[in-house]
């Protein structure tokens, strides 16, 4: 099994009230959202979500922030946004019921701590959800009952794609001259790992900064690379430490000096001084566009 990929996505009025879903199978409030489907952008998948299960149309803006269910194996990417149109449908196939709701009030909700984070501050650390083991034994029969359901409906749920997930570190020393990076096969590259599902991604990723670069980071989600048809998608997290002898293969190495990977130096020349306050950012790859595969066709959120 690897790592499951979902979005959720705030959708925020002129009034400041955001819109939530009462959703059925779980009959709790939550913020529109659902899995990723193969072939298809995140934030596309955002917009659709919030449409199948409420009627609204959403323009979405910008990633807010990860959540990784430990329960499910499943990372879902929170995104921020303002309805466009659309006609609100008080019920659907997955919905019992969707209204906005003033941040100051709202109901009981799922995850409610880290959407209340999320409406006061879009930039927001990723966090980690577990729950007992009795919540997850609740889970897994509302979950087996909603595909049961589902599949006497003649709507059978589909299995989980596959997706190629991988997390990269850029960590600058404090003073942002230098980089870490590790040999590769083709010269210097950044930490990265293939994320397994098993753990966060930047879970994952802090321990093998540590076991081969011997230094421990506290990373910021800063940005993700995403070829939406191939389904890959690399998560892209920053930090800056003290610069201190690193352990071979590891090396502090300077940009302008050392030749990277074309997607490694966009990487990391995105990554600023203020990342830890900045939105943010998307890139994404066209192949109508570009022969190398690297060629950077979207931008969204810079």
């Amino acid at each position: 099994m690897s790592l499951r990929l979902g979005v959720a996505c705030a959708v925020i009025d002129d009034e400041g009230r955001v819109l939530l879903s009462h959703r059925d199978d779980l009959n709790v409030w939550n913020l529109p959202g659902g899995r990723l489907d193969s072939g298809e952008a995140l934030d596309e998948a955002a917009a659709r979500e919030v449409r199948e299960e409420t009627g609204v149309i959403a323009h979405v803006e910008r990633p807010a922030t990860l959540s990784y269910w430990v329960a499910l194996r499943r990372l879902n990417v929170w995104y921020t946004g303002w309805p466009l149109g659309g006609q609100m449908l008080t019920r659907t196939d997955e919905t019992r019921d969707n209204r906005y709701f003033s941040p100051d009030n709202l109901p009981k909700i799922l995850h409610g701590p880290q959407v209340r984070a999320v409406l006061a501050n879009p930039r927001v650390a990723p966090h980690v959800i577990a729950i007992s083991p009795d919540e997850l034994r609740r889970l897994k029969r509302r979950l087996g009952l909603r595909w049961v359901q589902n599949l006497l409906r003649g709507r059978p749920e589909p299995r989980y794609p596959h997706f190629d997930v991988r997390a990269v570190a850029v960590i600058w020393d404090e003073r942002f001259r230098r980089v870490v990076t590790l040999e590769g096969r083709r010269g210097q590259v950044l930490p990265r790992v293939v994320c397994s599902g098993m753990q966060a991604p930047w879970v994952e990723l802090t321990e093998r900064v540590k076991q081969h670069c011997r230094v421990n980071p506290t990373f910021q989600w800063v940005g993700m690379w995403q070829d939406a048809p191939r389904n890959k998608l690399e998560l892209v997290f920053a930090a800056a430490v003290p610069e201190k002898v690193l352990p071979t293969p590891a090396a502090w190495t300077s940009v302008l000096n050392t030749p990277l990977g074309d997607r490694d130096l966009d990487y990391v020349e995105r990554v600023r001084p203020t990342f830890a306050t900045d939105p943010v950012w998307t890139l994404a790859y066209d192949d109508a566009l570009s022969d190398d595969g690297i060629l950077i066709a979207r931008d969204v959120g810079v």
